[in-house]
């Protein structure tokens, strides 16, 4: 055991335990070791003090080093592999009883030459038999006023081009993976959330274009259908397909037909 004495009035003693830095060589290494057993394994903690008064509770830093002329230390937490299960990482930002909780972020580093950093979020494949992990990615419930918003987003540019965003779904031997964008409900007396699907406008040249289409399939191919709402004490919701506006040239065409044949068959009617 090795410990401070406590203190009935000021501040308690501290502890400091550090390996010496060189001029010209490496600097020392410190490592902490916790023993091994039969039965369960020896446990790490690393807590930061708690305050009984009206200031905060300790902070808690793991921190790599950094190099003036070379790359910054790396940083690892990683749980330990298991004959059976894994063991779990967990990230809690701490409860608030007054005021919010304690929020989690999770940065890439600045590159300031060059790059920054990337972050990546993925579950591992699957093994010879199951499946891979699920990714969840959402915001609280709130019983009084709104719930947290979700924003994802890839970054603009000031000479280049924007980043893009792609979302893709899982293709199988069975049926591939559904993707839905449905808006929230309301039961209130307010509407429901709206759904957007923009492309992107261009101050010197050509809008991005919108495109919207089933899969094509060995038998039959996917339908679309654009359906307007039900409307029990008013009006179903309506369906506007409108052309854009040529400010100084022609307005856009508008296009309704089926396609030709193939070698057998009828055109769709």
């Amino acid at each position: 055991s090795l410990s401070t004495g406590t203190a009935s009035v000021g501040t308690s003693g501290s502890v400091s335990i550090g390996s010496g830095s060189s001029a010209s060589g490496s600097g020392g290494n410190f490592a902490i070791s916790v023993g091994s057993g039969d039965g369960s394994g020896g446990t790490f903690s690393v807590v930061a003090g708690d305050s009984s008064g009206s200031n905060t509770g300790g902070a808690a830093s793991v921190i790599a080093g950094s190099s003036s002329s070379s790359g910054g230390g790396s940083l690892s937490l990683a749980s330990g592999a298991g004959n059976t299960s894994g063991g779990a990482v967990t990230l809690d930002g701490g409860v608030g009883t007054t005021a919010l909780g304690g929020s989690i972020a999770i940065t890439s580093g600045v590159g300031t030459d060059t790059s920054s950093g990337s972050v990546s979020v993925s579950t591992s494949n699957a093994g010879t038999s199951g499946v891979s992990g699920d990714l969840s990615l959402s915001t609280g419930t709130a019983s009084v006023g709104t719930s947290g918003s979700v924003s994802i987003g890839s970054g603009s540019s000031a000479s280049g081009s924007g980043g893009n965003f792609a979302i893709s779904v899982g293709s199988g031997d069975g049926s591939g993976g559904t993707f839905s964008v449905v808006a929230g409900d309301s039961s209130g007396s307010n509407t429901g959330g709206a759904a957007s699907v923009i492309a992107g406008s261009s101050s010197s040249s050509g809008g991005g274009s919108l495109s919207l289409a089933s899969g094509a399939g060995n038998t039959s191919g996917g339908a679309v259908t654009l359906d307007g709402g039900v409307g029990t004490t008013a009006l179903g919701g309506s369906i506007a397909i409108t052309s854009g506006v040529g400010t100084d040239t022609s307005s856009g065409s508008v296009s309704v037909s089926t396609s030709n044949a193939g070698t057998s068959g009828v055109s769709g009617d």
